[in-house]
């Protein structure tokens, strides 16, 4: 796809030009790809290879993982402890010696994130009103840039005023 260097930029064209190089992704394709992805080799690799970037920490680990929710910790800890067993990776003080604190706190802002989430989709009406929504204000912001330069253009690109030519006629 090429796009014209004459392009205003609104979103539409963006959108696109997008759409040209990237397929929409849907809903079902995300729960489908969750639902492959979890107990999946290529899960088991991401797990180890966020423990040992993270030194074992499981909040950095938790939000690493593609797709996993906060009720997920004991089966991605199983996983880390089978990893430390077969000696795939090293056990590090911050998983083996965590503060129960810390998973409480983990556990909280995972539940409210759930409900926040939930309240939004409520709000909004399910997914094809988010993305209306943020259309829309993508809209609205595109509009409000437009009347910013065009304040600013009005404001410091005054027409040029017409200069006064003396007629220099004899007498």
């Amino acid at each position: 796809a090429v796009v014209s260097t004459q392009s205003t930029g609104s979103s539409d064209e963006w959108s696109d030009y997008w759409r040209e190089l990237f397929r929409k992704v849907t809903v079902e394709e995300i729960v489908e790809f969750e639902k492959s992805y979890k107990g999946s080799e290529e899960e088991r690799n991401d797990v180890k290879k966020y423990y040992t970037q993270a030194k074992g920490d499981m909040d950095t680990i938790m939000e690493s993982i593609m797709v996993v929710r906060f009720d997920e910790e004991d089966r991605i800890r199983d996983i880390i402890n089978e990893l430390i067993l077969k000696k795939e990776v090293k056990k590090f003080k911050a998983f083996t010696q965590e503060d129960p604190k810390k998973r409480k706190r983990r556990e909280r802002a995972g539940k409210k994130e759930a409900k926040e989430a939930s309240q939004a989709q409520e709000e909004l009406g399910g997914q094809d009103s988010l993305f209306k929504a943020i259309a829309m204000r993508q809209e609205e912001r595109s509009k409000n840039m437009d009347s910013f330069f065009a304040q600013l253009e009005a404001k410091y690109a005054q027409p040029a005023k017409k200069r006064k030519t003396k007629n220099n006629k004899s007498k």
